[in-house]
């Protein structure tokens, strides 16, 4: 990789006059084009012994952590291009880094090697408009929508003229959010009827498959990825081509993204789709259909109203009336579904040239068996429903263990694969990756961490305020003890004072922002906060954090990560308290009494630790992005202190701060003011 990173001779340097040195960068390019070259021999050797199935070669897999600074978009991008391997799948988690690789990382990489990249970023297909429904939708007179449809409405007349891709992004404002009539015209596959449709031709889709099968490079999220690999062994098939090299960026929620995208799911969402697509299917079938519709519609009115309306996530499965009467409930409601099925099997036998009714009675079916296997809850698998807001009621059942469908999906479906974060480690290195993915030691013992190009000793502090209290999560009807609150409130607006507001302020819980925000508005009136989550999307609140000076962001947990502040706009990230996963999370629940099987404990120091210490480093990670940011990172938690540093430390906290940047750890008030105040 000498010819594109060595300093002052290597092409990066040629291209962009003044670019740094970068290590870390150069090492994760030879680890990448390694695992690239090593992987294609692998299976090269594989096609030349007769390319027998059973003895079809796994993946070579390698995991690197590239600290913030490394570049490690270049430093994946340029080697695995240049290894002549094509195409390249890269799969990331947020839409932030899939645009940043599309239009900064990929323009730069072709400058670096000398030749056009063909890159496509690919989209779930709920993503893009479908022109067979829109054609349906807009010239009926009798369409209905919300009152927040109506903007929508009026921007798709101009959109549906114009739009090159269909791609709902295009929208900007109107395109976002949950939308009962962009459901009704949206490319989903369950009322896709593909060659059939008199527009294949000029659907968006097509055009897209089109593109990708020529691309060079496919830029996905992980969720279209895993479900592209789920939809292979269904009779959908595959969505994206066969690829030789999948770089999976943002991998530290890999696991988490394993267990949702691998679920068996239903939802009131769902049902209500299929019920409109159902009615709307039975218009022309006359009034005896509409009549087999109606007794299975009640019947899933009746179960929803089983449903506690507590929020949050609650095991399917526990004991209790209620459960047991929604149980009860699920069969009612198959029973009375079957007559619509059998009718509109037998309307899809009676007219096989017109794919409408054959989907729909698959999708029938689909809903039968995955509430049924649901609520069945297989040895393996935990069953959970949700609930948020009045109506949207989630069903799932998730796998406990996830490695299983890590080998099958990723490890069997690629000659290379490269696992990449600024945070796979944790205080014991790469072992809790290997346990959560199940790696081989061996691919445990390779991965390898590369340093950020950041001094973090001169550029910033970490800071654990003197006597905090103990919180106690359960007190303060889920706050925390009325004395941390105090304290930790008392020491939030003496730092928001000394760094005039340029703040990111990370909260654990919806709970606990909303009694902060009010004690921090009326203490320090000369700071404007911006709140997550209050009618701004993400990009509008960042924009607006940046241009306003003396403002604090205060934000959860989607803001833990994969938020950019580079520059004077953001001296301090106070973290409210360390990120525990809320332990009655029925999945985890699971996995820690799992892991406390082997050995008393190690749910909690193996599971809980490292889960909270990936996110700590996430958090914290959102300081210093540029070699010339400075900062203080606050953590308004004693327990990330040593026993013998404070009397409510704990030992489990080496363990934790051995995975953070190298920050200088201090709980001197007068050094963390001064500092802010210089900068």
């Amino acid at each position: 990789m000498d010819r594109f990173f060595a300093p002052q001779e290597g092409r990066i340097f040629a291209c962009f006059p003044g670019a740094e040195d970068r290590p870390g960068q150069r090492r994760m390019a030879e680890l990448v084009h390694n695992t690239v070259v090593e992987g294609a021999a692998r299976f090269q050797q594989w096609r030349d012994r007769g390319a027998e199935p059973e003895s079809k070669p796994e993946a070579v897999i390698q995991a690197v952590e590239a600290g913030t600074g490394t570049g490690k978009s270049l430093g994946y991008l340029v080697p695995a291009l240049a290894a002549g391997r094509h195409p390249i799948l890269v799969a990331t988690r947020t839409k932030q880094l899939q645009r940043q690789l599309l239009e900064e990382d990929v323009p730069r990489a072709a400058g670096i090697l000398g030749r056009p990249i063909k890159a496509v970023l690919a989209k779930g297909r709920a993503n893009y408009l479908c022109r067979t429904a829109w054609e349906a939708v807009s010239t009926d007179a009798h369409l209905e929508f919300t009152r927040a449809d109506q903007q929508l409405w009026l921007a798709l007349q101009r959109w549906t003229r114009e739009t090159q891709d269909g791609d709902r992004e295009g929208l900007g404002r109107f395109g976002e959010g949950e939308s009962p009539l962009w459901d009704k015209i949206n490319a989903r596959a369950e009322r896709c009827t593909g060659r059939q449709c008199p527009r294949f031709e000029d659907c968006y889709l097509t055009k897209l498959r089109a593109e990708v099968a020529e691309a060079d490079l496919i830029i996905v999220n992980h969720a279209l990825l895993l479900a592209d690999r789920v939809l292979r062994e269904s009779a959908f098939g595959q969505v994206l081509p066969d690829a030789p090299v999948l770089i999976l960026d943002e991998a530290h929620d890999l696991e988490e993204q394993l267990t949702e995208s691998c679920a068996e799911a239903w939802s009131s969402r769902a049902m209500n789709l299929l019920f409109t697509d159902l009615r709307d299917a039975a218009r022309d079938q006359g009034a005896a259909l509409l009549g087999l519709l109606e007794p299975w519609e009640r019947a899933w009115a009746d179960l929803m109203a089983w449903v506690p309306l507590d929020g949050g996530v609650q095991p399917l499965l526990a004991p209790g009336p209620e459960m047991k009467a929604l149980a009860d409930a699920v069969g009612a409601w198959v029973e009375a579904g079957h007559p619509l099925w059998i009718e509109a099997r037998r309307l899809a036998a009676a007219d096989p040239e017109n794919p409408i009714w054959m989907r729909l009675a698959e999708r029938v079916g689909t809903a039968f068996s995955r509430m049924e296997q649901i609520f069945a809850q297989p040895e393996g698998w935990v069953s959970t429903l949700s609930r948020e807001g009045a109506s949207l009621v989630h069903f799932k059942s998730n796998p406990v263990d996830v490695r299983p469908f890590f080998h099958q999906h990723v490890r069997r479906g690629f000659e290379s694969v490269v696992l990449t974060s600024a945070t796979l480690r944790d205080g014991r290195g790469f072992n809790g990756l290997g346990l959560r993915l199940g790696l081989t030691r061996p691919e445990v013992e390779v991965a390898e961490h590369v340093e950020s190009p950041f001094d973090f000793e001169d550029q910033g502090l970490l800071f654990v305020p003197p006597d905090l209290p103990e919180r106690r999560p359960g007190a303060g009807g889920g706050v925390g003890d009325p004395a941390w609150v105090e304290s930790s409130l008392a020491a939030m607006e003496r730092m928001l004072r000394a760094s005039r507001g340029r703040a990111l302020l990370l909260f654990t819980s919806r709970k606990m922002l909303a009694a902060f925000r009010p004690r921090l508005e009326d203490a320090l009136p000369e700071i404007t906060f911006f709140v997550q989550g209050e009618g701004l999307s993400r990009t509008q609140l960042l924009d607006r954090f940046r241009a306003t000076p003396s403002a604090a962001l205060l934000g959860l947990a989607s803001f833990w990560q994969g938020v950019d502040l580079p520059g004077e706009a953001l001296s301090l990230v106070v973290v409210s308290a360390l990120p525990f996963a809320p332990p009655d999370d029925p999945v985890l629940q699971a996995r820690i009494r799992e892991a406390d099987a082997q050995r008393e404990g190690l749910g909690f120091i193996g599971i809980q630790v490292p889960q909270m210490t990936l996110k700590l480093k996430q958090g914290i990670g959102r300081l210093i992005r540029t070699r010339s940011d400075r900062g203080v990172v606050a953590v308004m938690d004693p327990r990330l202190m040593l026993p013998s540093e404070d009397r409510l430390g704990k030992r489990y906290a080496a363990q934790v701060r051995a995975a953070l940047p190298p920050f200088p750890l201090t709980r001197d008030w007068e050094r963390v003011e001064a500092f802010l105040r210089t900068l």
